[in-house]
């Protein structure tokens, strides 16, 4: 199994960007992301090597994560909703770092390698869509949407943070407002030096 941890991970990570896709099917989507998220943030700082400081940094805020979650199946409220939000954020960005270290780091293979360079890429774009559905949520008409878009905005902004970061850019969604604008091109330009350093270090170690 820890051979396998970042495969694991992986999948995980895909399940939960999955989920997005479904938005308009699932009702119980909330609570199957909540699920998904918690073996995330689990298992990221399970397979962070023992007896680092970044291990026990990460332990405060997965504690507060899964503590934050109980109190929220038995007494739901916005103060609790607005913790999940700010912890998450803490344990995304905490995940994205990691991820990112095993480029550098020793592993037991160069395929886990290659799967924790996967998850990093997939992260950044879901770490990048989920901000854009908050700016979204907080100022009204910072995208052009699609007309038939309805409610269901998650799954969009998951799409087209990826388009972005790959450079596909489609055109059916785009910033309307100057940050948006400023975030995308961030995002296509990180996305493109993700790339370059991960096949960089990956034919290094090919050497």
């Amino acid at each position: 199994m820890t051979t396998h941890r970042w495969t694991i991970l992986l999948c995980v990570l895909t399940f939960l960007i999955l989920l997005d896709g479904f938005e308009r099917h699932i009702g119980w989507l909330d609570e199957a992301s909540l699920v998904a998220m918690s073996l995330l943030f689990m298992g990221v700082v399970g397979a962070t090597e023992r007896r680092t400081w970044l291990r026990a940094v990460m332990a405060v805020p997965v504690a507060t994560w899964f503590l934050l979650v109980v109190v929220n199946g038995f007494w739901p409220s916005a103060s609790v909703n607005v913790g999940l939000v700010i912890v998450s954020a803490i344990l995304l960005f905490g995940c994205m770092v990691i991820g990112f270290r095993q480029l550098f780091a020793p592993v037991h293979s160069e395929y886990e390698r290659l799967s924790s360079g996967v998850f990093s890429y997939l992260l950044m774009a879901m770490i990048w869509g989920l901000i854009y559905w908050r700016i979204e949520l907080f100022d009204p008409g910072s995208f052009n949407l699609p007309e038939n878009l309805g409610d269901t905005k998650r799954g969009a902004f998951m799409y087209f943070s990826m388009i972005t970061m790959t450079t596909v850019g489609y055109g059916e969604i785009s910033p309307a407002t100057d940050l948006p604008r400023t975030l995308t091109g961030l995002q296509a330009v990180a996305g493109t030096m993700f790339v370059a350093i991960f096949i960089g270090r990956s034919v290094g170690r090919l050497k």
